[in-house]
């Protein structure tokens, strides 16, 4: 327990930058989202999931390799960043050309051809900071990485105020997106070298290195290619099939679920590295330490669904106003991706630990075919709702087949607490929902916060919270 105990401690001060980080971009989210309108966000957004559909192919896996390599042997941080970069430029450069002579036969508006291309720059910058992050990741030093979160963010919510404040338009907002990235690669390259005393970073190129990393690294690439492309593709397949509008009213939905996904994404920086060593090492630790990360995800992601599903159109139409009021309905249905994406993380991290990379690139591409699939056929009937749907049922068969791999591997070990502990927490979910059925006349901010007090009162009376993870909860909280 105490290597568990320690690591919510490191888990529990990240998360307090992490949240000062992703509140302020939520916020300069919500002017932006109001500022541009829907049409004009629609346009930002599939250009943003084009760009983020193209950067894994940019990476290919190999930040991820390189994170888990390192952090067994620190010897090798010279050779990976060297050639990783060397890597990485190549294929940014190859991306880059192919999707410039690509966009440019397609008959986009030159309005938003300047937007893609900007947010193409934006896309290298991100690119090489990955480098770093996986760097810092694999010496478990993510105060940098949530530096640099937050220096994003504050970054981008000056500029945005400062764009709003003279009408720039969508085509300096996108400017707006590279800028920031590169200063962030500035930071990052600050760090690398007066921190951790790493020289300026070269370019090597070791082919046979290359080789290996490139057919070790696509193991792990291949599940962020097939995952980025079911994420991202229901808004590239929307501004085809539909019309930016609805591309914007998808997306001011989902921008509220990339929000509350900060928790997996955080738990999964902190803990991957952690279950790597754990996993070389055996015991019993990493069984531990794999069935607290799922009773916490199951825990807090219960009632993030029941709540949001309740307070949908309440929550959009606070946050973006009327013009964006049809997307309750997209968050109402999307937010139960959410909740599957966090109950099943945990057992992603424990697959990547245990080089089982491949078994998650196998259900990744039937998830994203499936997600294609419905799309092609949902999409032009019943627009951004499909989409929303679509999403679910791909994370719900993602997940079956998680647990079912688990299972069959003999790593879903106490199958018989993993279901007491849900039960206990749908019957605390669902005393909560009660609590909000029978008292929404509620201002919606109090209401939230007796929800969430209903809630909490109801996870200790069921005993879903035991005195372990008190004992864990005290440590993250000093």
């Amino acid at each position: 327990m105490n290597a568990i105990q320690k690591l919510a401690k490191n888990i529990g001060s990240l998360f307090v930058s992490q949240i000062l980080g992703y509140f302020i971009a939520f916020v300069y989210s919500i002017y932006l989202i109001r500022y541009l309108g829907v049409e004009n966000f629609g346009v930002l957004s599939f250009a943003l999931a084009l760009t983020s559909i193209l950067t894994v192919f940019c990476d290919l896996g190999l930040s991820t390799l390189m994170t888990r390599e390192v952090a067994k042997d620190k010897s090798l941080t010279s050779k990976y960043l060297k050639n990783i970069i060397s890597i990485k430029l190549l294929l940014s450069v190859a991306v880059v050309i192919f999707t410039v002579v690509i966009i440019n036969n397609l008959g986009y508006p030159q309005s938003e051809l300047y937007v893609i291309y900007f947010l193409l720059l934006s896309l290298i910058f991100t690119t090489f900071s990955g480098v770093f992050f996986s760097i810092f990741q694999a010496y478990e030093k993510l105060e940098y990485q949530s530096i640099a979160n937050i220096l994003n963010s504050i970054l981008m919510f000056i500029g945005v105020i400062i764009l709003i404040k003279y009408d720039s338009g969508l085509i300096w907002v996108s400017a707006l997106y590279a800028l920031v990235n590169g200063l962030i690669l500035i930071y990052y390259l600050y760090i690398s070298t007066s921190k951790f005393k790493f020289p300026f970073p070269k370019i090597e190129f070791d082919f046979t290195f290359w080789k290996t990393s490139i057919a070790i690294g696509l193991q792990f690439g291949l599940i962020a290619v097939f995952s980025t492309i079911y994420i991202w593709i229901d808004s590239v397949m929307l501004s085809f099939m539909v019309n930016n509008e609805a591309v914007g009213l998808y997306n001011a939905a989902y921008r509220i679920i990339t929000v509350l996904l900060f928790v997996p994404f955080v738990m999964n920086a902190a803990i991957f590295p952690v279950m790597s060593k754990m996993y070389d090492s055996g015991g019993d630790s990493l069984n531990k330490l794999v069935e607290k990360y799922l009773k916490v995800m199951i825990i807090v992601s219960i009632p993030l669904g029941i709540g949001v599903t309740f307070l949908a159109k309440d929550i959009i139409i606070l946050l973006f106003g009327n013009a964006y009021a049809d997307s309750a309905i997209a968050l109402q249905i999307l937010v139960w991706a959410t909740v599957i994406t966090f109950i099943y993380s945990s057992y992603v991290s424990l697959f990547m630990s245990a080089d089982k990379q491949m078994t998650l690139n196998k259900i990744a591409f039937l998830g994203m075919i499936i997600n294609i699939v419905l799309n092609l056929l949902l999409i032009p009937k019943f627009s951004f709702v499909a989409a929303s749907f679509n999403t679910v049922l791909t994370e719900l068969s993602m997940i079956i087949l998680v647990f079912i791999t688990a299972s069959s591997s003999n790593m879903l070990l106490n199958k018989k607490q993993i279901l007491n502990d849900f039960v206990r927490v749908i019957i605390s979910g669902l005393v909560m929902a009660l609590f909000l059925v029978f008292f929404n006349y509620l201002e919606l901010f109090i209401l939230i916060l007796l929800a969430v007090i209903v809630y909490m009162v109801a996870l200790f009376v069921t005993r879903a919270i035991d005195e372990e993870d008190i004992e864990i909860i005290k440590k993250i909280r000093g």
